[in-house]
């Protein structure tokens, strides 16, 4: 979700390799498994158009689509190793007639206004100098009375964050891993992005926020 994709290259191959083989096992070992309240918090009752900003090689896609029997999701990310990855993944499970895989920037999603009825996001946000405008991309793309569902690691401040460039370029401060996130500012982005009823809790060292658009 950047206009520099993070996750490319060779880079991008063995990661959508780790992140959806016996790797992920190792993190959920080391960092706690969050899925199944992702999933309690998505509220689905199996009908539902659902976004999945920055979706990787397909991990949660493919939770949630195994569960809107009658619905669908739009799984995208600006990694064409990632999704490349996910396409022989949802084959593999037959669920190509209910996931739409497509490459964007999750900063900027080629998607109308009001057009999902959830929006979600997994361990993207600490990678990104203006996570607020993510969620704000999630926000606008969600019809009113819809909810948005984020996790992310909690990133606690090391003494060794880089000044000066980002993702962005000049003037964007920290980068990537070394950037600090914490519950607190999972709660003010979902909040200044307008959304209500709004909810922080961790699970291992994820935090996990979620939110309904008015």
């Amino acid at each position: 979700m950047s206009a520099e994709p993070e996750f490319s290259g060779l880079r991008g191959r063995f990661f959508a390799w780790f992140l959806s083989g016996p790797g992920r096992r190792v993190l959920e070992w080391k960092m706690g498994k969050p899925e199944p309240r992702i999933l309690e918090l998505l509220q689905l009752q199996g009908g539902e158009r659902v976004l999945d900003a920055g979706c990787g090689s397909g991990f949660h896609s493919l939770l949630v689509a195994e569960r809107v029997p009658q619905g669908s999701v739009l799984a995208v990310d600006v990694s064409t190793e990632m999704l490349d990855r996910m396409r022989k993944r949802v084959a593999a499970r037959g669920l190509t007639e209910r996931v739409e895989i497509l490459q964007a920037d999750g900063l900027d999603l080629p998607t109308p206004d009001s057009s999902v009825d959830r929006a979600m996001s997994a361990a993207v946000w600490h990678h990104l100098d203006d996570p607020q405008r993510a969620c704000g991309e999630l926000v606008r793309v969600l019809r009113s009375g819809g909810r948005v569902v984020v996790s992310d690691l909690e990133i606690k401040p090391s003494g060794h964050e880089h000044g000066g460039h980002g993702h962005g370029g000049k003037g964007h401060g920290r980068h990537g891993h070394d950037r600090p996130f914490g519950p607190d500012d999972m709660a003010r982005i979902l909040e200044q992005a307008g959304l209500v009823n709004v909810t922080v809790e961790m699970v291992g060292r994820w935090i996990l926020g979620a939110g309904d658009k008015p």
